[in-house]
């Protein structure tokens, strides 16, 4: 949601909801990571298969004030190497 909040002699422009949540937590985790850059992979999906190619998967974490796992997409040039997810299962 984005919109004036507050009382008319002072609003202040703002967005609030779970997607401002999330992208807060990303950046938090970003600092940590080589290129400082984070998405979550569901958010990358949705941009289009163009967009998609430049970002590379990572592993799932869960982002505080969150109980449901984020996948984690890094830029191309900062992808971690993919994982065989078969053999990281043990059934490859």
């Amino acid at each position: 949601m984005a919109g004036n909040v507050g009382d008319v002699r002072r609003y202040e422009y703002t967005v609030i909801g779970d997607p401002v949540n999330e992208a807060a937590r990303l950046t938090d985790l970003a600092k940590t990571v080589p290129g400082r850059v984070l998405a979550a992979a569901d958010a990358v999906a949705m941009a289009g298969e163009d967009e998609a190619v430049r970002w590379g998967l990572g592993d799932t974490t869960v982002l505080r004030g969150r109980t449901a796992p984020t996948r984690l997409a890094f830029p191309a040039e900062h992808a971690p190497p993919q994982r065989d997810e078969a053999a990281a299962a043990g059934t490859g």
